[in-house]
């Protein structure tokens, strides 16, 4: 071994990013391969998302909206402190990716380059929220000597209810404007 060579290392950081481009790659594939039919009925349900739902938003929607989103939450922090961390971040990471993904491709055959600002505006408010919290779970996770993080975990779910509040209340006011386009 050679005074300058380094012995590669494992980064479970590149597994990861390279977990999530294989859903995305995934995601693309699945929604090009699509037949005519469907893509017709992935229209049809743009037509219903840009429209909104038709009940008003209320705390019991809230409250089942932030169980959903805790549940996941809590899921990701339990993961990051077993042994099934990397493989459990690198199963998240292509989910996230594929639906990403998904997403994307659905509303590029609906609305062309259109599509992409309606993705962005779709998970914009509740986006600023949920990112950190990902993020912080990811680097607590690929720690060395994982710690419990009461604390910061209760930060993270107030984090988490801000979230869905803003997906729950202001997402649907951001569609209805852009639906005015």
């Amino acid at each position: 071994m050679g005074k300058y060579h380094t012995p590669f290392r494992f980064q479970p950081s590149i597994l990861t990013v390279f977990c999530f481009f294989a859903g995305i790659f995934a995601g693309t594939m699945w929604v090009n391969r699509m037949g005519a039919g469907l893509k017709e009925q992935l229209g049809v349900f743009g037509q219903a998302f840009l429209t909104g739902s038709t009940q008003p938003p209320s705390l019991e929607l809230l409250a089942e909206l932030l169980l959903k989103r805790s549940l996941g939450i809590g899921i990701l922090w339990l993961l990051g402190m077993s042994l099934f961390a990397v493989p459990g971040f690198c199963l998240a990471a292509v989910y996230a990716g594929f639906s990403m993904a998904f997403l994307i491709s659905s509303m590029t055959v609906q609305a062309g380059l259109m599509g992409v600002f309606l993705f962005l505006l779709s998970v914009f408010p509740q986006m600023i929220f949920y990112l950190p919290v990902l993020a912080v779970l990811y680097i607590w996770a690929m720690a060395p000597g994982n710690k419990i993080h009461g604390g910061g975990f209760a930060v993270l779910l107030i984090l988490t209810a801000a979230g869905a509040a803003s997906e729950l209340w202001l997402n649907p006011w951001f569609l209805h404007f852009a639906s005015g386009f």
